[in-house]
């Protein structure tokens, strides 16, 4: 079943923030197609954005639920952590660590679609994928939305 999900968040000053996670539920692997950033307010410092695997998932996370996007009841398993009590982990940033980046012009509606068209990314039960803000600074946080459309 394909889901879609949004969320809009303050930013940080410090680098190497997770920002988001996507996460599978415990039963089911997911398979992400497209992940939209932009810019809703601009801070000091534009965003950097890093996309990697998770290297520790965090603990309590706060999470948006993923919304049904064709008829039917069916119910998502995975969800899109957006804080946590302890953060999740990625590996330092590095181009041999992180799926992707992406530096936007610092402006209001600047972003990136991050698009898997012919093959979904695949995350298994147990992973997450982090969206990251590689170079956070300054003392302007902005705030930046996040969309995803993943299966399950």
């Amino acid at each position: 079943m394909r889901y879609s999900v949004s969320h809009t968040k303050a930013g940080v000053n410090t680098a190497d923030t997770v920002m988001w996670m996507l996460r599978p539920g415990s039963n089911d692997d997911m398979y992400i197609f497209e992940i939209g950033l932009s810019i809703a307010v601009a801070p000091t410092s534009g965003p950097m954005w890093r996309l990697a695997k998770a290297t520790g998932l965090g603990t309590t996370p706060v999470q948006a639920t993923l919304q049904l996007e064709g008829p039917g009841s069916n119910s998502a398993n995975g969800k899109l952590d957006i804080s946590w009590a302890s953060s999740p982990t990625i590996a330092a940033q590095s181009a041999f660590t992180d799926l992707r980046r992406f530096t936007p012009t610092n402006a209001i509606g600047n972003g990136i679609i991050w698009t898997w068209y012919d093959t979904p990314l695949y995350i298994p039960v147990g992973g997450g994928l982090c969206i990251a803000n590689g170079v956070a600074a300054g003392t302007t946080l902005g705030s930046f939305h996040i969309y995803a459309r993943v299966d399950e």
